[in-house]
């Protein structure tokens, strides 16, 4: 009984570290941020403004697939059968990696518009391209943990020795 308990406080522990740590990664140095809010907010709507609306779907669909990760390796941590891959997983890696093409060809469509050969600056452009690719990677990331989930089997309770 009483390593069931410590699994199961280690996996809290994961999980608390989880989530605790792309927050405080967005908070204190994500796009040069320095702990504010109003900051971190402003640099959110700069990449929606880049990509447009799909980064928000995006966001969506990776709380949902990693919450589906985390369930399976919370489970597995704490030796209690996991549930099984969600019906909605297979839809949900779909969705991801066509989302992020279409904020790829967003992204791009909004970098070359209103250029000219004539008046052309790279540093621009070649930020609002990065935006843009960022889009394929986080829907490919996304995908790719979705494709994980759904191969893992549910997990068999692990027996305590007598």
């Amino acid at each position: 009984m009483r390593a069931h308990a410590l699994r199961a406080g280690l996996a809290g522990a994961l999980l608390v570290t989880l989530f605790a740590v792309p927050l405080l990664w967005m908070l204190r140095l994500g796009n040069g941020l320095h702990g504010s809010l109003d900051a971190a907010l402003a640099g959110f709507v700069a990449a929606v403004d880049a990509v447009g609306w799909v980064l928000v779907p995006q966001l969506l669909l990776a709380i949902a697939v990693f919450s589906a990760a985390l369930q399976h390796v919370a489970s597995r941590l704490a030796g209690v059968a996991g549930p099984p891959a969600p019906a909605w997983i297979d839809p949900a890696i779909e969705s991801a990696l066509l989302l992020g093409m279409l904020g790829t060809l967003s992204g791009m469509v909004n970098g070359f518009m209103g250029l000219s050969p004539d008046a052309l600056e790279p540093g621009p452009l070649v930020h609002s391209l990065g935006t843009a690719l960022r889009s394929s990677f986080v829907g490919f990331s996304i995908a790719l943990v979705g494709v994980w989930v759904r191969a893992l089997p549910a997990a068999e309770p692990v027996s305590e020795p007598s």
